[in-house]
């Protein structure tokens, strides 16, 4: 199987790898207690089995016995690799980007604040192949959580043995997956084997899966000439395939937003991000928008889902009234008050497609609407992801894609001091509301809260939504079984065929 990405890959660590193609290949060399099926749900893999204290609070694993590491030992895999992964997303030197994401395990939020030393975490190996997890709350999204790639086991020995290194070559991880990785130059590509050390019921087809690392213009025309055998286009480079024997999915599973760093001490006013935001018409960008994106004032994207039903059908599609000219100039009067004029502002956009587009039409509308004139920089999507990530910009125009199906880890992008908060972004009432999601019993309570946290993102103008993107998930006719999601990183190779 042959597969372009577009991002260089330097890390495999799952604990602390934090980007969609570095996921999808771990993703294919690691198994978790938990995976999803071809229907999204969570299910048990190297768990064989699990129960439930009758208070919610204590879930216990037994493990599939007969799986071992990749060395050639053939080292046993037992709950102790389990619970040393868990601990090690609340590092105190190098805490993990993931450590918010579970915060449901007990004394996490205590270990984060410091009070406690990571051993404390609610996590313990009761046998070789038992593992008991203990909650502060009962948290019925625990098996979704074990399914991402901050769950997946680490072996303590091998991880001292790597000496700081564990993660960056091939050499330096142990696999426990359906692949293990062969090849690795991060610069061109990644090279998957089949693993013969794999133990499990669900037989692995492909001998070998190369990930090529291209420039994303490059996906269709490699696809076209027949170099890779699955490829994620937009619906423009869809049409040019009508010729050509293909199936498809489609996702509408990316919502391209605007965001304010908050770290610049101009846009740390709330009054001057009110001002930017409410100034944002969407009338005048909506036409020129392409045929994969649609306008929304929206955040979060329909692919969400609360207790299996559409988070979008439930909380509503529309917001009204997000475009106020007038309340804008207003907030934007007292902005100049509180923070005085404003520095020369930079607003970031990707390349291609209708972004600068929009970028031009927001830049006129702010013109027009505030007497603010704002430049615009255009750069490749990762250049763009580099800087944002690395807080080396002011206003940015960027894609946001869901982890998984849950609305409360998408909004958990944006707790505070969350290392995956671009924003920079500090309430205590959104770390509230996100406290009251998470700890939700029943659909309605879980969907109030996820409503008043998503309500909150735009009253205090953290982000404002632009448009949402469908993905079109691409094979030729005589390819099968590669398993495609709308959530970041979820693409399997395990069960992939090609006549």
């Amino acid at each position: 199987m042959r597969y372009d990405i577009s991002t260089v890959i330097t890390n495999l660590d799952p604990q602390y790898a934090d980007g969609e193609d570095a996921k999808m290949v771990i993703r294919n060399v690691f198994e978790g207690l938990f995976c999803y099926d071809e229907e999204g749900k969570a299910v048990p893999a190297a768990a064989e089995s699990y129960g439930i204290s009758a208070d919610g609070l204590v879930y216990t694993f037994q493990l599939r016995e007969g799986m071992h590491w990749s060395d050639e030992a053939q080292t046993p895999i037992t709950a102790n690799d389990f619970e040393f992964a868990l601990k090690r997303l609340y590092n105190r030197d190098y805490q993990s980007p993931f450590a918010d994401d579970f915060l449901c395990l007990k004394n996490a939020q205590a270990i984060l604040g410091g009070s406690m030393p990571p051993s404390a975490l609610g996590v313990k190996a009761t046998g070789t192949y038992t593992l008991e997890i203990t909650l502060e709350y009962p948290a019925p999204q625990l098996p979704e959580l074990l399914c991402s790639t901050a769950a997946m086991p680490c072996n303590e020995v091998f991880f001292t043995e790597t000496k700081g290194r564990y993660g960056l070559s091939a050499d330096m991880l142990l696999y426990n997956g359906p692949f293990y990785v062969r090849l690795w130059e991060p610069e061109e590509y990644i090279q998957l084997r089949k693993s013969d050390d794999y133990r499990a019921p669900q037989e692995t087809y492909p001998a070998r899966v190369t990930l090529s690392v291209t420039d994303g213009q490059e996906h269709l025309r490699r696809f076209q000439s027949g170099k890779t055998d699955a490829a994620v286009l937009s619906y423009d480079e869809l049409q040019q395939l009508r010729t050509q024997q293909i199936n498809y999915e489609q996702f509408e599973d990316t919502v391209w937003v605007m965001v304010f760093n908050q770290r610049v001490p101009f846009l740390e006013n709330r009054n001057a991000r009110k001002a930017l935001a409410g100034a944002v018409n969407h009338a005048a960008f909506a036409p020129l928008l392409g045929n994969d994106l649609i306008d929304s004032a929206t955040f979060l994207p329909p692919s969400l889902t609360i207790y299996s039903e559409s988070y979008r059908k439930l909380a509503g599609f529309t917001r009204e009234g997000s475009y106020r000219p007038k309340e804008a100039k207003e907030s934007w009067a007292r902005a100049l008050q509180e923070a005085g004029e404003p520095p020369v502002l930079t607003l970031l956009t990707a390349e291609g497609s209708s972004h600068p587009m929009t970028a031009g039409a927001v830049q006129k509308s702010w013109r027009d609407d505030l007497a603010l004139v704002v430049n615009m920089e255009q750069h490749p999507l990762d250049e763009l992801s580099a800087l944002v990530q690395d807080g080396q910009y002011q206003i940015a125009i960027l894609p946001m894609r869901p982890a998984s199906s849950r609305p409360e880890e998408m909004l958990a992008d944006f707790r505070s001091g969350s290392g995956r908060n671009l924003a920079g972004y500090q309430s205590k009432t959104y770390d509230a509301l996100l406290e009251r999601a998470e700890k939700a019993r029943g659909k309605e309570e879980l969907l109030a809260a996820c409503k008043e946290a998503e309500e909150l993102l735009y009253q205090d103008a953290v982000l404002v939504p632009l448009y949402y993107q469908t993905s079109y998930y691409v094979t030729p006719k005589k390819v099968s079984g590669i398993y495609f999601s709308p959530f970041a990183g979820e693409i399997s190779f395990q069960k992939a065929v090609k006549k």
